[in-house]
C-alpha cells in the first residue's frame, strides 16, 4: 500500500492514501458503489454508534474516532463520480472524503482523500486537534479487506457473515471474535493431535 499526505495550504488542506488491490477497475468501482457504509466501517479506528439511512444518498452518522478521541455526529451526502464516489460531511472539520479508482486491469488502486479545504483556514488551524488521523490505518484495513474480498466473495456464506455479522461489530468486538476463532482452531488441532496419538497407540496395543 502506498501512502502520501498533502502539506496544509490556504487553498487546499487534504491528505490521501493509495491502496493497492487485486481487483479490476470495474470490480473495485462496483465494490465502492455497492455500500458506502461498508467503506467507512472497514476503518478499524472508527466506532459507530449509529448509521441511519435517510434517503438514497443521505445518511445520519454518529461515531467515535479512536485516532483523535473525538465524537462526530453529522449528515453524510454521497455524490456518485465517474471513477468513484464522494462523501460530503454536513458538520465537522473535514469537508469530504473521496474514493477514486485508478486503473482498469487487475490490480487497480483505490485513492482515498480526506479534504478539509471547505473549512476556513483560521478555523482549521484553531481546530487542528480534530483532524482525522485514521487515514493510514484505514488504507491498511481496506487493503486487507479487499484482498479477502477478492479471494472469498464468490462464497455466499462468507458475504453473509461479513455483511450481517462482521460489519456491524465494533473494532473491539471484531478483535474478540478473531481471538475466539484462533483459540477454537488451536483447540481443534490439539484435539486432532491427541486423537491421532490415541489411534496410533490403540493400533499398537491391538497388534500386540
Amino acid at each position: 500500500m502506498a501512502e502520501d499526505t498533502a502539506a496544509p495550504e490556504d487553498s487546499r488542506d487534504a491528505a490521501w492514501v493509495t491502496v493497492d488491490t487485486p481487483l479490476s477497475g470495474s470490480a473495485l468501482l462496483a465494490f465502492c458503489r455497492e455500500d458506502v457504509e461498508r467503506l467507512f466501517r472497514i476503518n478499524s479506528l472508527l466506532r459507530f454508534d449509529e448509521w441511519r439511512r435517510l434517503g438514497a444518498d443521505e445518511h445520519h452518522v454518529r461515531l467515535r474516532n479512536l485516532s483523535n478521541g473525538r465524537t462526530l455526529e453529522t449528515k453524510l451526502h454521497v455524490e456518485r463520480l465517474p471513477d468513484g464516489l464522494r462523501a460530503v460531511y454536513g458538520s465537522g472539520l473535514k469537508t469530504t472524503t473521496t474514493f477514486r479508482v485508478t486503473g482498469t486491469a487487475g490490480g487497480a488502486q483505490l485513492v482515498v482523500t480526506d479534504d478539509y479545504s471547505g473549512t476556513p483556514v483560521e478555523e482549521r488551524r484553531a481546530r487542528a486537534d480534530e483532524a482525522d488521523r485514521s487515514l493510514v490505518q484505514w488504507g491498511h484495513d481496506l487493503h486487507h479487506y479487499l484482498a479477502r474480498w477478492s479471494r472469498w466473495s464468490r462464497h455466499a456464506a462468507w458475504r453473509w457473515y461479513m455483511n450481517r455479522i462482521w460489519q456491524p461489530m465494533t473494532p473491539a468486538g471484531r478483535r474478540v471474535v478473531f481471538a475466539l476463532v484462533v483459540i477454537s482452531a488451536l483447540e481443534f488441532f490439539a484435539f486432532l493431535a491427541v486423537l491421532a496419538i490415541f489411534v496410533l497407540e490403540l493400533d499398537r496395543f491391538v497388534g500386540l
